[in-house]
């Protein structure tokens, strides 16, 4: 989990407490409007990584292809990565299909 992603969270739980806080003492407009979007920050925020974990088919054409190989212990096919010198970013493309997993930052498998 990246940090970003963890401090997201951790203000969304934060606005829940808050709101409930609110609600329990009585102040109940700004209670469940603090609870409605520490709700929706936590949904989008790991709905986005669910929804956004492959993208394409192929890694774009200014990506450089690198030596590492490795097997995907979910789906059992070899992976080839792919590194973006701009961002510093990694993406994991199959071999066999073609399909693409994108990892954040700059190291580690996915």
């Amino acid at each position: 989990m990246s940090v970003v992603r963890a401090i997201v969270i951790l203000i969304a739980l934060a606005q829940m407490a808050v709101g409930g806080r609110f609600i329990l003492e009585g102040l109940r407009v700004p209670g469940f409007y603090l609870l409605a979007m520490g709700v929706v920050v936590m949904a989008a925020t790991l709905f986005e990584r669910w929804r956004y974990g492959a993208t394409a088919s192929h890694a774009p054409a200014s990506w450089q292809r690198t030596d590492e190989r490795f097997e995907d212990p979910e789906s059992g096919r070899t992976m080839t990565v792919y590194f973006d010198p701009v961002s510093g970013e990694r993406r994991y493309v199959s071999e066999e299909s073609g399909s693409e997993r994108s990892g954040g930052g700059s190291g580690g498998h996915p």
